[in-house]
C-alpha cells in the first residue's frame, strides 16, 4: 500500500514504481491483496465484521474506528493522472482541502481496466477470472455471442436483456454480492445510481440486497443520501457511483478545466452537503476511490480491424473487451498464426499475449482454483503501447450508437494513467 501526502509532489514516478509490471516496466500491473480496488469490498466486509472469504490482505491501517456507517463514493474515471493535473494546473480549494484532513493511498485498478470489470469486483468482491466480466462488451460463449455488459445484452439489441430471456451467470448469483452479504448480517445497504443505469442489466446483476435509489443530478443524491442517514436505524452501507467524471474525459479529455471544475463541484458538495451537515449519524466514514483513470487516444494509433481482413478470417467472434483492452477469439489451429502475425505487422501498436498465460502471471486475480474457467476468457489479449486503441467497425452496423472512435479519453489498458486510482478515507461524524 503506497501513501501520498501530496497531489504536487515531484516523486509520482518512484511512488508506482512498486506497481510495475517486472517484464514490462513501462505497464503497472493489478495488485491483488497488497493495494488494489479488488481489496475493497473486502475491507468494507471486515469493517462490519463479516469474513470476506480470506481475500483481502490488509488494504489499509487506518486510524480509523470501524464505522457504524460507512459511505463508499464511487468516482467514475477518478484516476490519480487526472487529479494531479488538475491540481497543478487550477485552484483546486475544495479538492485540496478535502484531502487534507484524510488518508489517502495510491492503489491499483483491475485489468481490464473498465467500468464494467471493476464494478462487478466491487459489488460482489470476486476477481475478473471469476466473474468473468472483461469489459464494456464480453463474449458470452453459452449464447455465443457479444454482449454489452452494462445493459446485458446481445450487441444491436441493448432493450434486450439476457438476464429477463432465461439466461443467468450462475457462478455470479451464487457467490452474492456484497450488499446480500451486509443484510445477511444486519446490515441495511443502500446504492444510489443515476437514473439511466437503476435499472440496467449490470445493476440487476450487483445490486442484490440493496436499497436502489435513482437520480438525476448529484444534488439529488447528496439529499437522498443525507436522508437515508439521517433515518437509519442500526449499521449502514451507503453505495454512491459518480459518472460524471469519466463522461467528461471521454467527450472532452481528462486533463481539461473541464475535468478539473467537476471534480471540484463533488468535492464543493462533499463539504458543503455532507461534511458540515447536521443530519449525519455519529460514527460515520467516507470513503472514496475509482474503477480507472485515462488515457488520451492518439488518433494516428487506432486501429480499425474491419479492415484487415487476413486476421478477419481467423477470427470466431467480433474483437471484444474495450479499445485499450481488446479480447479476441481466433478459430481452432489458428492462434499461433495470430500470435505472429500479430507480433509482425502491429509490433509498434501493442503485443499480444495468450490469455492463459496473462492469467497464470494474476492480472486476473490471484485465485488458482479459477484459473480453470480461463478458457471462457478468450484467446488473446492485446497490451496497448502508447496511445494506441483497437475497433473493429464492422460492429457499428449492430451498435450505430458506439462513438468509441470518437473519443478523447479512454481506459482499459495498463498504463499507469489508467491504472493507478486513490483510496481516500476521512471520519466525517
Amino acid at each position: 500500500m503506497i501513501r501520498m501526502n501530496s497531489l504536487k509532489g515531484s516523486d509520482f514516478e518512484s511512488v508506482i514504481d512498486k506497481y510495475r509490471w517486472d517484464e514490462h516496466s513501462e505497464f503497472v500491473k493489478p495488485a491483488f491483496g497488497k493495494g488494489c480496488i479488488m481489496d475493497i469490498p473486502g475491507f468494507i466486509l471486515s469493517n462490519f465484521g463479516i469474513n470476506d472469504g480470506g481475500k483481502m490482505q490488509k488494504i489499509v491501517d487506518l486510524d480509523i474506528e470501524s464505522p457504524d456507517h460507512a459511505i463508499f463514493l464511487l468516482l467514475d474515471g477518478f484516476g490519480y493522472s487526472t487529479i494531479r493535473y488538475s491540481s497543478g494546473k487550477n485552484e483546486m480549494k475544495y479538492l485540496e482541502e478535502f484531502l487534507g484532513m484524510s488518508d489517502m493511498r495510491l492503489i491499483t485498478s483491475v485489468f481490464p481496466s473498465t467500468t464494467s470489470t471493476a464494478t462487478m469486483s466491487y459489488h460482489t468482491n470476486m476477481l475478473p477470472v471469476e466473474h468473468r466480466i472483461l469489459g464494456y462488451n464480453s463474449y458470452i460463449p453459452e449464447i455465443g455471442t457479444v454482449c454489452n455488459m452494462i445493459s446485458m445484452s446481445p450487441v444491436g439489441r441493448k432493450d434486450s436483456c439476457i438476464l429477463d430471456n432465461g439466461y443467468e451467470m450462475p457462478w455470479i448469483r451464487k457467490n452474492g454480492t456484497v450488499h446480500s452479504k451486509l443484510e445477511s448480517n444486519e446490515v441495511r445497504s443502500f446504492m444510489y445510481l443515476p437514473n439511466a443505469i437503476k435499472n440496467s442489466g449490470l445493476t440487476k446483476l450487483t445490486g442484490n440486497g440493496s436499497s436502489i435509489s435513482g437520480y438525476v443530478t448529484i444534488s439529488q443524491m447528496m439529499t437522498q443520501l443525507k436522508r437515508d442517514l439521517a433515518s437509519s436505524r442500526g449499521k449502514t452501507f451507503h453505495f454512491c457511483y459518480i459518472s460524471t467524471i469519466d463522461t467528461i474525459s471521454h467527450k472532452v479529455g481528462p486533463y481539461t478545466d473541464d475535468a478539473a471544475m467537476e471534480i471540484e463541484l463533488i468535492f464543493m458538495m462533499l463539504k458543503e452537503q455532507l461534511v458540515n451537515s447536521t443530519d449525519v449519524p455519529e460514527n460515520t466514514s467516507l470513503f472514496i476511490s475509482a474503477d480507472h483513470g485515462h488515457m488520451v487516444l492518439d488518433r494516428k494509433q487506432i486501429i480499425d480491424f474491419q479492415h484487415d481482413r487476413e486476421l478477419r478470417s481467423w477470427m470466431s467472434a467480433p474483437v471484444y473487451g474495450d479499445p485499450r483492452a481488446p479480447f479476441m477469439r481466433i478459430e481452432k489451429g489458428k492462434i499461433e498464426s495470430a500470435m505472429e502475425y500479430f507480433q509482425g505487422r502491429y509490433h509498434e501498436d501493442f503485443f499480444p499475449l495468450r490469455i492463459k498465460d496473462l492469467a497464470g502471471k494474476g492480472f486476473f486475480g490471484n485465485s488458482k482454483n479459477n484459473l480453470d474457467h480461463v478458457d471462457s476468457l478468450g484467446d488473446i489479449v492485446l497490451i496497448m503501447k502508447k496511445s494506441a486503441s483497437v475497433f473493429d467497425s464492422s460492429l457499428k452496423i449492430l451498435d450505430p450508437d458506439n462513438d468509441g472512435e470518437s473519443m478523447i479519453g479512454m481506459h482499459g489498458g495498463l498504463s499507469p494513467e489508467e491504472m493507478i486510482v486513490p483510496f481516500i478515507s476521512r471520519k466525517i461524524a
